[in-house]
């Protein structure tokens, strides 16, 4: 994969930690000279773990933590987490891993972003990703977790979040509604993007993959190799369908077209 051109790679899962030999598999990354960063729950992880990752030096940690108290986060994440997660995050830092701490924006945490911010400065990580949650996986069957709140009126509050805190934290969101026909015309999936699922099978886009089996490749990384992967009439099928919304003018993210308007081609609403 790096050899045909892949720079920078963003392990997930599941939980990576859970996996047999993911430190040395992180350490084959980044001694390729690509840019490793890994989405962690934190549970898994211990003091020999942190250790050992220390050495490896990734690029970033992106730890989730979906609440700033415990009874917040345990309730979205299943358990009773939350001090070992904050615990973990502490000795991290302590090793100097860079950390970065995802919320997903819920309907408990809502009206509680700023108590997010103060707890990720009091826990002196590098960034706050913020994201909406999407009705996709096993959320897309509970609509009791989905935020009340317009999606705008939680970014133009996190836009003044991020102002009123610049000095001490960087905070971002995954999608930002300030972005412009301009700024995000078109979709870089099956080009600059892929997401390889555990079972190997390669797609343009992680989320499109959850929703859309069509643009998940039948075969896996073990049986053909990357290289012919990305030519699979399932990764050729999503690059020809991006082709079209772009000779159609139509603008932004095709999962967010086909999300809210129940078709690829359509404009991404999230955009102006």
């Amino acid at each position: 994969m790096v050899a045909l051109g892949i720079k920078e790679f963003y392990i997930s899962g599941g939980e990576p930690f859970l996996a047999k030999g993911i430190l040395s598999f992180l350490k084959s990354l980044k001694e390729k000279g690509v840019k490793v960063s890994v989405a962690t729950n934190a549970c898994c992880l211990n003091k020999t773990i942190i250790r050992n990752l220390s050495k490896i030096k990734i690029d970033f940690l992106h730890v989730s933590v979906d609440g700033h108290l415990p009874e917040i986060h345990n309730v979205l994440r299943g358990g009773n987490f939350f001090d070992k997660v904050v615990k973990n995050i502490r000795m991290l830092r302590r090793y100097k891993i860079p950390v970065r701490v995802g919320c997903m924006i819920w309907r408990n945490n809502e009206n509680l972003l700023e108590e997010m911010v103060k707890l990720c400065i009091n826990l002196r990580v590098r960034n706050l990703r913020f994201s909406w949650l999407i009705k996709v996986g096993r959320f897309k069957d509970n609509p009791q977790l989905y935020p009340k709140r317009k999606w705008l009126s939680v970014m133009d509050e996190i836009k003044r979040l991020k102002k009123k805190y610049r000095n001490k934290l960087g905070i971002t969101t995954h999608r930002v509604p300030w972005l412009n026909s301009n700024s995000f015309q078109f979709c870089p999936g099956g080009d600059r993007l892929f997401f390889l699922n555990p079972k190997g099978q390669l797609s343009s886009c992680s989320w499109i993959a959850k929703n859309d089996p069509n643009f998940i490749t039948g075969k896996s990384l073990k049986e053909v190799g990357f290289e012919n992967l990305i030519k699979e009439k399932e990764i050729l099928k999503f690059k020809k369908m991006l082709e079209e919304r772009k000779n159609k003018g139509f603008k932004g993210c095709p999962f967010f077209a086909q999300h809210l308007n129940y078709s690829y081609y359509s404009d991404d609403k999230l955009i102006k």
